[in-house]
């Protein structure tokens, strides 16, 4: 039962960190009434783009400025080809699959917080001041995010979708 509330902290601040991908899931299925499951995997290559930038020496807003433009870039693909939502989503889900495996060179590429500044960690959530903690930074953009979207989805633009 220990252990179990032991990563209980961990397990709250990769929750809220994948709240994020839920809220993009969240806009296309329920909003923009399109079922498409191209956030699920434009997810995973930003953080790839992320990582191999990172390792290969970029600062961390610059890994995360093309982690963006990788996101955005399956997004633009399907919309311009014409292929209806849902298989766009499903080959796009499963495309990036593969894409990120070349990107990446193997499975899996780690990076230690110690040798590069990130912006969150599993390590900061114990014994650490409140302003390095993870659950916290993570809780601080969800709601940033939510505001910026309720704010969005309150102009013209936002209600015509």
């Amino acid at each position: 039962m220990m252990s179990l509330i032991n990563a209980l902290p961990g397990a709250v601040a990769q929750g809220l960190i994948w709240g994020i991908m839920a809220i993009g899931v969240y806009l296309t299925f329920r909003i923009l009434d399109i079922a498409d499951l191209t956030v699920d995997g434009s997810l995973g290559t930003g953080g790839a783009v992320c990582i191999m930038l990172m390792l290969s020496g970029q600062n961390v807003w610059v890994a995360m400025a093309g982690a963006t433009a990788a996101g955005l870039a399956t997004g633009i693909l399907h919309t311009f080809m014409g292929i209806p939502a849902i298989l766009a989503g499903i080959l796009t889900q499963l495309g990036l699959y593969s894409i990120n495996l070349k990107t990446m060179g193997k499975a899996n590429q780690a990076i230690n917080v110690d040798k590069y500044d990130l912006l969150v960690s599993l390590r900061f959530i114990r014994k650490v001041p409140f302003y390095k903690n993870t659950i916290l930074i993570v809780a601080i953009a969800i709601i940033l995010l939510i505001v910026v979207l309720y704010w969005f989805f309150g102009t013209e633009l936002g209600c015509s979708l």
